[in-house]
């Protein structure tokens, strides 16, 4: 019992927000309007964007001061009666008929289809020449699918981050869609030994709270205070030579291509500092909820404060399997989130083959029934 209250002491995330949107079927249409609606109104008010879909369709984007004002389609094979476009709140979708029974039966990611939030997540053609994603396979000796490159092998979902080559058309999709999709079955699935396929999103990080909301200075009088427990913080990484840090890092890694585990952002060490701090900085006045831990460091957050999901789901692999009895997470997005989804599928099942307590951020965008979303939606979470 002693062990498992302070288990729960650790338990504590901070928060964090990720932008998804979300697709309702029925909404009213956007008319994809043409070249003409866009020159009416003055160029220098007007910005587009053109984003390659998975299904090697071009859709251009024209906003006008953060509205979208026109959206052109350019279907890789068949005529735009194939495509459908739609609003919701502020976002736009553009769905291949033969991709909507695979996103009802939740195959296929719908926000591989949101054209609004692919740009403004930095995926649009003129920033990159290939779409991320993570696929879940069947079994772990699935090969990776043509037109794709394989980034990183991620275990924890039993699948793989890939990169589907934007100039190679829809090879990627005539390799992972079965035709069955086109007929609008209910038991449309996807071949090539792909069970799900998502988009590799972004997530970003932002500051929040303190200490004694929720209750660490009772904790310590009890005698609580983290001592022989050993915590993974997933983030932006730390400071090491933060005097609140000193003696309390066993071990660093970074899951960010290019960059160190050091901090060049703050929110990691911010966090770190929050769950185990000394206080040495402030004289003890900012001391962590948990200042007898240890901390393992592992950087899943670039120094701009956002990640890629497949790195944070490698970040999660290794931190399950490096000691720490808990894993912090002040990360997250999706409002709304079923617990569906690979960053949550991964918690449930490392959870469930290592015994780790994730905890994770949530409640950012304040009250609300969608306020709880990725990856705190897993059943396996405290969040």
């Amino acid at each position: 019992m002693r062990s498992r209250r302070r288990t729960a002491l650790l338990g504590f995330a901070l928060t964090a927000t990720m932008t998804a949107g979300g697709l309702a079927y029925g909404a009213a249409p956007l008319p994809a309007t043409g070249e003409d609606a866009v020159t009416a109104a003055p160029r220098d008010a007007v910005r587009t964007a053109t984003v390659t879909l998975v299904t090697g369709d071009k859709v251009t984007v024209a906003t006008r001061a953060g509205k979208t004002v026109a959206v052109d389609v350019t279907p890789y094979r068949d005529s735009g009666a194939g495509l459908r476009t739609y609003t919701v709140g502020t976002d736009v979708y553009v769905i291949p008929r033969e991709a909507e029974p695979l996103i009802r039966n939740g195959r296929v990611d719908k926000r591989l289809f949101n054209v609004t939030q692919l740009v403004a997540q930095g995926f649009d053609d003129a920033h990159r020449a290939s779409t991320p994603l993570i696929v879940r396979y069947d079994s772990a000796t699935a090969a990776t699918p043509g037109g794709a490159r394989l980034t990183r092998k991620l275990p924890g979902v039993r699948g793989a981050a890939v990169t589907a080559d934007k100039s190679k058309g829809d090879t990627f999709w005539e390799a992972v869609d079965d035709d069955s999709a086109r007929a609008g079955t209910p038991g449309a699935r996807l071949s090539g030994g792909i069970q799900r396929l998502w988009l590799d999103g972004k997530v970003k990080a932002l500051l929040e709270k303190s200490v004694p909301q929720i209750g660490a200075p009772e904790a310590w009088a009890a005698g609580y205070d983290g001592t022989g427990v050993k915590v993974a913080v997933l983030d932006t990484g730390v400071d090491a030579t933060h005097p609140d840090l000193a003696d309390r890092i066993v071990e660093s890694r970074s899951f960010v291509p290019g960059e160190s585990a050091r901090d060049g952002h703050g929110h990691g060490t911010h966090v770190a500092s929050t769950i185990l701090g000394s206080g040495a900085g402030s004289g003890g006045k900012y001391r962590g909820v948990a200042p007898g831990a240890k901390l393992l460091v592992g950087k899943v957050l670039d120094d701009g404060g956002s990640g890629s999901e497949s790195g944070i789901i490698e970040g999660m692999d290794w931190a399950a399997h490096s000691g720490a009895k808990v894993v912090s997470m002040s990360l997250g997005g999706g409002e709304g989130a079923d617990g569906t989804d690979p960053m949550a599928l991964a918690v449930n099942e490392l959870t469930a083959k290592t015994g780790v307590l994730f905890t994770i951020a949530a409640g950012n965008s304040g009250p609300g029934a969608r306020t709880v979303g990725t990856p705190g939606a897993a059943a396996a979470a405290l969040t």
